[in-house]
């Protein structure tokens, strides 16, 4: 979903039994998952389960590896996914990583990221 608390996003929340949502390594981000856990406490929506993980992480930046190693809480997943131009192409070529960088860094996390929610299931 785009990010925000949408229509769009409402009407997913209610099809679905787990959230993963990224979140860049900064205060306004984490802010906003407070705010989701908000409006799904609001909306009764507590059934879902939230898994958070870090994205666009630059672990040059002393904050992105403070809160990275700090795991903010235990929803958050150990996998992260790093700040990378492969990862911004995704966008442009409207097509995951794996598919045109499949020995990037970036594929490589997208992995280790989706094995490790296969395994907290």
């Amino acid at each position: 979903c785009p990010p925000g608390l949408t229509l769009t996003s409402e009407s997913m929340f209610g099809a679905v039994d787990a959230l993963l949502i990224p979140v860049i390594p900064a205060a306004l981000s984490l802010r906003t998952l407070e705010l989701i856990d908000a409006f799904l406490a609001r909306e009764d929506l507590t059934r879902l389960r939230t898994i958070a993980f870090y994205s666009m992480v630059d672990r040059r930046k002393t904050l992105h590896r403070q809160l990275v190693d700090s795991r903010h809480d235990s929803r958050f997943l150990f996998a992260t996914i790093p700040y990378a131009s492969d990862i911004e192409r995704m966008a442009e070529r409207r097509a995951p990583v794996a598919e045109f960088a499949p020995r990037s860094a970036g594929a490589t996390a997208y992995e280790r990221l989706w094995r490790e929610v296969v395994d907290t299931r």
